[in-house]
């Protein structure tokens, strides 16, 4: 079964001193151990940025668009981006 990731998974992913990072890389390492596939989504990764460029006083993580950057390119590196049409939100209302 395919899952996504919630933007706040890949945000306590990239901080590695963060009390929960270890349980999100252990629930992400054992759906890939599980041969699950793992996906993210343009959405997510704008959310990420806009959280990793924050400053800290406003519940950011104070990165400089370069680390932004290399940190997006990392998560794309490691996570498939799954599509983002017209589509997804009708759909998504529909299931309700």
């Amino acid at each position: 079964m395919p899952y996504l990731l919630d933007t706040n998974v890949l945000l306590r992913w990239a901080q590695p001193h963060h009390p929960l990072n270890p349980v999100c890389v252990a629930a992400v390492s054992a759906l890939a151990a599980a041969g699950e596939d793992v996906f993210v989504t343009p959405q997510n990764l704008i959310e990420f940025w806009n959280a990793a460029t924050r400053p800290f006083e406003r519940n950011g993580f104070g990165m400089t668009p370069a680390q932004a950057e290399a940190e997006v390119s990392r998560l794309e590196a490691l996570f498939p981006l799954a599509p983002d049409t017209q589509g997804v939100y009708p759909e998504w209302r529909r299931l309700w």
